[in-house]
Parts: C-alpha cells; structure tokens; sequence
C-alpha cells in the first residue's frame, strides 16, 4: 500500500480545521451572501403568516365582549386553521425556496460542468488543486476520482432480517465494486433462507459473514457487532441496506466529498465532515404501482432538491440509513445506538459533537420502493414513533450545544415536527373552511383571499418540490404521475404518522421493529443520474432528436414486468409545451400575489367596525367608522336631545361585498345625566351606492324588528357600555363596488340630565363599535386561480400521448 500523503511537514495528513481552509475567492463569497440573504428572507417571509395571526388575535381577545358564544367557535376554529396552515406556510417557503434554486442554478450553471459531470463538492473556489482531484472517466462522468496516492481501506456494512428475495443481488453488486481496498462484513439475524444463501458466501475473499440468534438492538444491534469485527486498517465504512443494488463505482463517489484542493497540489481532509449521505434511489420497481410510482417521485423531491438545498446554505442534514459513508474514527467514537430510527440518532450523535454531514446525490444507490400500503403505512409509523422519541431525547443537547450553528438549530426545529407536516396542513385546512365557508368568521387582519393564498400556497409546495426532483433526474415523462400520487399518500399516511408521532413523543422506551419485507421485483432498468438534460430539453426542445439508450451494463436485476430492459424510453420536450407549463405556473402565482396585493385589509374584515370622529374632542365631525380602534386620550362625544340628535357613520368605498344574514349588535359607551335619566338610543343601517352616505336609505332594521334600547339610571342599561341588538335576524346586506356602509344613531332625551355617547377613544374606555355579521368579500375566486398549477396534468397526457405515436 502506498504511504500515506503528508501535509507538507512530513507528518501524516490529519484532520484540518474548517477555519484553516483556503480563503474563498470573491465569487464563492458573493454566493454564500446571496444564499444568507434568501434564507433571511424566507425566514421573514415564513413569519409574516403567524405575526398578522398573532395581531388579529391580540385585537380579537381585546374586544371580546363584543364575540358571542358561536362566534367565539367560529373564530376559535379559524385561529386553529390559520395557525396550523401557518406554521406549515414555513415548510412551503423552504421547499419553494430550494426548488427555485436547485432548479435555476443547475439550469444556469449546468452547461458549465458539460451537461454530464457533475459539481466537485467544494464548488470552484479550488480550481487550481483539481490536479489532484478531477472528473473520472467513468460512467457518463457524474463522478470523481481522488488521488490520495493510496487507496483507503473501505468496510461496508450490511444488517440484514429475512431477505432472501434480495440479499444475493446485493452481494453480487458489491462483490463487483471498482474499487482494490474493501471488505463486506454482512451481520444476519435472519430465520429464513437467507441463511442457506448467506452460507455460500461464507469464506469467500473480502466476505465476513456473522449471524446471530436475537435481535437485540435491532439494525443498531447487529450493526455494532459488525464494528467488532471489521479490519482495524478501515479508515471508512459504508452502510448499504439489502435491497440497495450499488454501481461498482460507489466508493470512489464518496471519497472526494471528505476532501478539499489547497493549492496547487495539497489535498487535505475536511475534518468537519463526518459522513457523506447520498441518493436512495428507490426506482428498481417503480412501474410497479402508483404507489411505488408515489415513493418514487417523493424521494425525488427530498434527495434532488430539499438535500442539496440544505448543502448549499449548510443547515443539518440527516443520515437517512443506507447509501451512505462514515468516517470508521468518528463511528468508533460515537458507536452505535438501537434506536428505531439508529441513523437519525447517529445524525444528531454527531451534530451534538461538532461534526456535520455532507450531502452528494452522485453517489446514488438504486434501490426498492416499498410495494403496498400497508407496509410502507407500518414503516413510516416505525420512522416517525423513532424520530419524534429521538428529537425529545436530543432537544436540549442540539439546541444548547455551541458546536451547533444557528440554521443548524432552525433545521432541527422543523424536523423535530417533521411527520406531522401533513396532519397539520389538512387539519388546518379543514378548520379553516369550516370557518370560511360555513361559519363566515373572519380574524381581523385575514381576508378570504389571504386565506385561499395560504391553502394553494401550502398545497402546491410538495408536488412542485417532487416535480423539481424528476426533472432534475431526466426522468422519463410517465413518471411524473407520481407526484400525484405522492400528495394523495401524504395525506392518507396522516392518521398513521401522527399517531405514532405522538406515541414517540410520550413513550418512556421505543416500541418494537417491523421489518419491511422487499419483493426482489424489478421493473425498470436504471443507469447512473444525469445531469439536467431534462429541464433544459422541456424549456428548449430536443437536441437532435435525442432519445435515452439502455445502459449497456446495468446492475444485476430479475425481470419481472412485461417491459423489456432493451426497449429506449423517449422523452418528449416539445419546446412549446415546456414554456407552456413554465408560464402557467408563473401567471397562477403572479396572479394570486397581485390579488392578494388589491385586498384591502381595512376594509375586507367588517367585524367590528369603530366608530371615529375627525377635529378636537369632545366636539368632533366628520364621523366615520373601520376597524381601528380609536385612541384618543379625550373621547369624542354627543350629547343627546330632546327632540333627538342624528349622527351618521360612514364606511365608504367598499368593494364588491355582502353583509350576511344575522343579528346586528351596538356597544356603546355613555357618560352623564343627573337625576332620573332616561334616554334613548335608536339605531338604523343600510347602504349608499355612492362614496357617501347622504340620503341613504336604511333597510336594517328589517321591519317589524326593531334596534333600540334606553339607557340611565332610569333606564334599561344603567351602566356603560350597552349593548344594544336588532330584535331579529336581519336579511343579507349587498354593497356595491365603490359603496358605503352607513350607521344612523339618534339620541333621544327623555327625562332628568341629558348623557353623553363617547367614541374614539381608547379600548375598554370608549371603543363605540358596531358588530355586524360577518361580511363576506366575493374574492375567495382568487384563490382558485391557483389551479393553474395543475396545467402541468393536464399537459402531461398530452405529451405521453405524443410519445406513445413516436414509438410507433
């Protein structure tokens, strides 16, 4: 074996600090900026939802007395919606946000790596040490190839449970890895056949193979037994699970990413990377079923653009079990825990001790999608009882730690509700309508439009994240059904991932594993990723007439579709459907931001409306009414009058709305009056199709109700404020576009000292409001603007049908 490399003094390369490192280059800088800058802004974005919720709960809570008992339930049910749809609101910023930039990036800085290869781990900023590291030749040059000037010696590690359908393929592959210095170390509890098989490769070279008679501590249990055993010169392990089927050229794709260029010819070791993670590409059996199509396009979107995102501004990342490489020192340190989910504790093992985990999807290792709803229902619920125990058991230790940066802590945070994202949004959304639509309650400060925007805003976040994965992969174009599928699984797996969420949340000690079984079945033939040729072909139309040819070396598989491997997938990019479907979703969000842009806030809510006065109390004109509450430290007043003192409020150029059917209530604050007082207090509404409120017609109330009371203390209210409501329900009020809301309100004095009604002033004090039923903005068409979305369904027939007449 050739000596190990030194750095420069003649000792043996050792770890470097991640301080001491090369000084990035002006652009390098100018990128990790730009980076920062976005994910400031996404973060002010994502709050934007939660910080007007918060205001209009504040208001509402403030002015309670003026929320009956099925208003408090309606409201109680739209603060729910709107809470849940905003904090999932912050998970769609960051998945809008990755695709956005995964996409554009890759679309305009691909042509730069030739279409093919793909980005060195460190990016650019070390060109001039590429002598050291360069492209490799394999494949169709996604990889690279490191010069170490020695080979280091590598152990994979496989923990395998009755996986006869699929342990030997996975033996074969890695019997045939491209690689001089490696050994297999395969621990087995198995009590099937996969005994037998495991026995014909007992004592073969490079092989350990070790079985055990108990489970105990499960895949962590039996991976530690491997850690026993494997040779003391390993510098790096790789975990594969059963079902992976790895190309020969795994471990030099994994290599490079613990390394960084320094100079001219230094290479060094990035000592802050623990691990490097790569792409489970569950695609083996992906024509299986939609549901296999589902997991497909879901892993898409997580490995071809969430993960990658997460490398670029450098949050946590986690391990995800299989398809990946540890560095033996740091597993040796760490070891092994017996978690349900050993990998998302070994992730925050090392996050807890400084280190990080780098991200490549160039190393992706075909694999299986789990083939029926009740398997993969019974392995989410084991990754999410596992994840949520492991996230209360680590909270304090990530979030305390000082080795754990500040978007670190931010990434942890939204994985501790990781599994819940989807019962969030659709018990959000169900509340939400429920207030919307039949209860016609609105928070102050939230429109209908604002509402639709949070709903499509939230919905569409995962579909396009996933469609972004596929297109990233050059995928064929059948295979975009999935994304479909993939949002309808989302939301079927709700009840079962919540529920073990939960139970992981509150459990003392984890609940035992379920195996997933694997089929063995393969259905398509898979060859190394390719770069983007997709996104560039939809936008710009077919070079050549291109078409995909089969590997002409694939891994091992067993057939078993009626497709056959040989037969070349056609992948239509009709020029003009791809700026077709780009532009759609372009106009969908722009129209639904100018939308939301016209909606006036002060306007569209309607409950309650204050009544305000202009000039120096107490004598104010210009009277007035909106949904501000006053403020003045000297309230206005109007003292009432024998023969009656009129006092018109107006709320003027509405738009398009209806007040609904219901009852109309008035609180009003009074001050005054000596002796027996009685006065009265007679009130009338209705609209003006005009920006004023002169010579309106008043059609509430409705006869023969009536909207009066007396108050002093002779009268009905001897306090104030009074309440004062029409004595029915009220038919439904429209407001034309432009028109006017106008409150009609005559004091009548009766007998002893004339009082005083007080408005405009602060709450509790002489807020005088009107509480009309809720207002109802015809705007909520808005909101469906965002099915333009769905454009690219419907095109996606269209062009599956156009490749169905190419091959014939």
């Amino acid at each position: 074996m050739a000596p190990h490399m030194s750095d420069g003094d003649g000792d043996p390369l050792k770890p470097r600090s991640r301080h001491n490192g090369p000084r990035p280059d002006r652009g390098q800088l100018l990128w990790s900026v730009f980076l920062n800058g976005l994910v400031v802004f996404a973060i002010v974005i994502a709050i934007i939802p939660i910080a007007a919720l918060v205001r209009g709960i504040v208001d509402l809570v403030a002015h309670s007395q003026a929320v009956s008992g099925e208003d408090a339930v309606a409201y109680g049910l739209a603060f729910v919606g709107l809470f849940f749809g905003a904090i999932f609101f912050t998970y769609a910023i960051k998945y809008y946000l990755g695709t956005a930039i995964v996409l554009v990036t890759t679309l305009v800085l691909g042509a730069r790596s030739g279409g093919n290869g793909s980005q060195h781990p460190d990016g650019d900023r070390h060109a001039a040490g590429l002598s050291r590291i360069s492209r490799a030749a394999n494949g169709n040059g996604n990889g690279y190839h490191i010069d170490l000037g020695y080979h280091p010696f590598v152990s994979i590690h496989v923990a395998a449970y009755n996986e006869k359908r699929v342990i030997e393929r996975l033996l074969n592959c890695l019997d045939e890895l491209d690689y001089p210095e490696y050994e297999v170390v395969v621990v087995d509890d198995s009590t099937d056949e996969s005994v037998q098989i495991l026995q014909r490769w007992a004592g073969r070279p490079r092989f350990k193979i070790g079985h055990r008679t108990s489970r105990l501590g499960f895949k962590g249990g039996a991976l530690r037994e491997a850690l026993k055993v494997m040779d003391p010169r390993t510098e790096y392990v790789v975990i594969f699970d059963a079902d992976s089927m790895p190309f020969p050229d795994s471990i030099e794709r994994f290599l490079p990413y613990f390394y960084q260029a320094n100079g001219d010819k230094e290479v060094t070791r990035r000592d802050e990377v623990a691990a490097v993670q790569s792409y489970q590409w569950h695609v083996l059996n992906k024509s299986e079923s939609w549901l296999t199509e589902a997991v497909r396009a879901e892993y898409a979107g997580s490995y071809m653009v969430e993960r990658p995102f997460q490398d670029a501004v450098g949050s946590l990342k986690m391990i995800a079990g299989t398809a990946y490489m540890i560095r033996a020192d740091i597993l040796r340190e760490v070891g092994w825990g017996t978690s349900l989910t050993e990998d998302w504790e070994l992730t925050l093992k090392l996050y807890a001790r400084g280190y990080k985990v780098a991200y490549t999807p160039w190393a992706e290792t075909p694999a299986e999608c789990v083939s029926t709803f009740s398997r993969l229902a019974r392995q989410r619920m084991r990754w999410a009882e596992g994840h949520t125990y492991n996230v209360r058991k680590w909270f304090l230790p990530i979030m305390l730690s000082p080795a754990v940066s500040p978007l670190e802590k931010v990434e942890f945070l939204f994985d501790a509700a990781y599994y819940l994202q989807a019962a969030l949004f659709a018990a959000g959304t169900f509340c939400w309508l429920l207030s919307e639509v039949v209860l016609r309650a609105h928070i102050p400060g939230w429109t209908a439009a604002l509402g639709w925007s949070l709903i499509f805003s939230n919905i569409f976040a995962l579909p396009l994240m996933n469609l972004g994965g596929l297109i990233l992969e050059d995928s064929p174009v059948r295979d975009l059904q999935g994304v479909l599928g993939a949002l309808v699984l989302s939301f079927a797996l709700v009840p079962f991932q919540g529920w073990a969420a939960l139970k992981g949340l509150l459990e003392k000690e984890e609940g035992p594993w379920f195996r997933t079984p694997k089929t063995g079945i393969i259905t398509d033939p898979v060859k190394h990723l390719r770069r983007l040729h997709m996104l560039r072909r939809w936008l710009f139309g077919p070079r050549g007439g291109y078409a995909r040819k089969p590997p002409a070396a694939a891994p091992p598989t067993r057939q078993s579709a009626s497709r056959s491997p040989g037969l070349p997938t056609r992948h239509v990019g009709q020029r003009w459907v791809g700026w077709f479907v780009a532009g759609s979703m372009l106009v969908a969000f722009g129209a639904l931001a100018w939308g939301a842009t016209r909606v006036t806030l002060v306007q569209a809510a309607g409950n309650p409306l204050y009544m305000h006065g202009a000039g120096i109390a107490p004598g104010c004109t210009v009277p007035t009414m909106d949904q501000l509450i006053g403020s003045r430290a000297t309230p206005c007043s109007v003292q009432s009058s024998a023969g009656g003192v009129t006092t018109v409020f107006e709320f003027t150029n509405l738009p398009l709305q209806t007040v609904s059917a219901g009852l109309w209530d008035f609180t009003m604050f009074w001050t005054g009056g000596t002796g027996a007082t009685n006065d009265t207090v007679t009130l009338s509404a209705g609209i003006s199709a005009t920006a004023s409120c002169v010579g309106f017609v008043a059609t509430v109330p409705n006869p023969p109700s009536t909207w009066t009371t007396t108050f002093g203390s002779s009268g009905s209210n001897t306090t104030s404020p009074l309440t004062v409501s029409t004595s029915a329900s009220q038919l439904p009020l429209v407001i034309p576009a432009g028109g006017s809301l106008c409150l009609q309100v005559v004091l009548t004095h009766n007998t002893g000292g004339k009082p005083s009604m007080t408005y405009d002033g602060g709450a509790g004090l002489a807020d005088t409001r009107l509480a009309p039923p809720t207002t109802v903005v015809p705007e909520s068409l808005i909101g469906w603007l965002g099915l333009g979305l769905l454009v690219p369904l419907v095109t996606q027939r269209r062009r599956v049908m156009s490749a169905l007449r190419l091959r014939k």
